[in-house]
């Protein structure tokens, strides 16, 4: 039995597609939620939406420091190890979660997956920085997403033989998905923006001159912002609401579903999320990161991707950039192009599968 382990919304899209595949190679799994999101548009609707089965476990962790958070994911989860023995835990992506589940599986002699594997920003004061070291160097299959993460790992002198590039289960929904989804309903050309990292939306400063940038926006183009719920937040906290007077946000987030709908149609997105760098790539579509590094270095490379700082006039610029020039095309190599085929979660399942036989 695996553990598929996830915590906060990029977690269970990728379980979503890990799922699927587990199904058909009749891997024997069990979903734990963690907790660790505990609002509704970003943990319940994913399960309705991607038809996953129902955790056999809510450790109910909630929101709080990372120190806290962590340690109490850690107490809970290695109790119901103790208790129920899996034979692997199956970690994805870079949360608080994501750690917890390694330690406490390398510390109860687990095996324990990685997907994900080797992403690096070389900065190592982003907490996803120091889950994604600790938890690839306790684990016994390492699954990263791209060359250059693979080559991170064997840089850090990862044994190779634990090492499998396959590629990237969030572009495996993205292109199972696509085809259901229609244009939205809106009339202008439109530029869509989701941000969340603390960096940007904790600080004051940083969150004010986003969201000026955003209202500089409108003459050029019609701006669509759902509201993650921290964003929400802080807007209201910091009080900056009315600096987007002229801009269609949303009080509540979008479901997977509706967001690539208007990712798929997009002139521009504005982000500062690692997943929708990869999935703006794949889609051909110019993807400005407000960020000051890049995890996925093939995005900027290959990709359609740029980072801006925190600055109106640089946000403004590159926001305008692809409505008024022709906007850059990805440019994958060919393996790069293999491996974002739609097919990485099988590519998965069959590594687990035959290693277990």
């Amino acid at each position: 039995m695996i553990y598929l382990v996830g915590g906060a919304r990029p977690n269970f899209m990728k379980i979503a597609a890990i799922s699927r595949a587990f199904e058909k190679y009749e891997i024997e799994y069990e979903i734990i939620h963690t907790g660790q999101h505990y609002d509704y548009n970003m943990d319940k609707t994913f399960f309705e939406e991607f038809k996953l089965k129902k955790p056999l476990a809510h450790l109910g962790v909630g929101s709080a420091n990372h120190g806290k958070q962590t340690g109490m994911i850690m107490e809970r989860f290695e109790e119901l190890c103790m208790k129920m023995k899996p034979e692997m835990v199956f970690t994805v992506g870079d949360v608080n979660s994501t750690m917890a589940a390694a330690l406490v599986a390398s510390k109860l002699h687990i095996p324990i997956a990685h997907q994900e594997a080797g992403m690096r920003s070389f900065d190592k004061k982003m907490p996803e920085e120091i889950n994604r070291i600790v938890t690839d160097h306790i684990s016994d299959f390492l699954f990263p997403i791209s060359p250059q993460d693979r080559r991170n790992l064997y840089n850090e002198g990862i044994a190779q033989d634990k090492i499998f590039l396959v590629g990237d289960p969030m572009i495996d929904n993205l292109l199972y998905y696509l085809e259901d989804t229609e244009s939205p309903d809106i009339v202008r050309n439109y530029i869509l923006v989701e941000l969340h990292r603390p960096a940007n939306v904790d600080n004051k400063e940083n969150l004010k001159t986003i969201l000026e940038a955003l209202n500089e926006l409108v003459p050029h183009c019609e701006i669509v912002f759902p509201l993650h719920p921290r964003t929400f937040k802080m807007i209201n906290e910091f009080d900056l609401g009315k600096i987007l007077f002229d801009v269609d946000y949303r009080r509540e987030p979008m479901g997977y579903f509706e967001f690539i709908r208007y990712m798929k149609h997009a002139e521009a997105i504005i982000t500062d999320s690692d997943g929708i760098q990869q999935e703006t790539s794949v889609l051909n579509k110019p993807c400005i990161s407000i960020r000051d590094t890049c995890n996925s270095q093939y995005t900027i490379d290959y990709g359609t991707n740029v980072l801006v700082d925190v600055d109106i006039n640089k946000i403004v610029s590159a926001a305008t950039y692809p409505i008024y020039n022709e906007p850059l095309k990805s440019n994958f190599p060919e393996q790069l192009k293999m491996l974002n085929d739609g097919n990485a979660s099988e590519r998965i399942a069959k590594i687990i599968s035959e290693r277990n036989k």
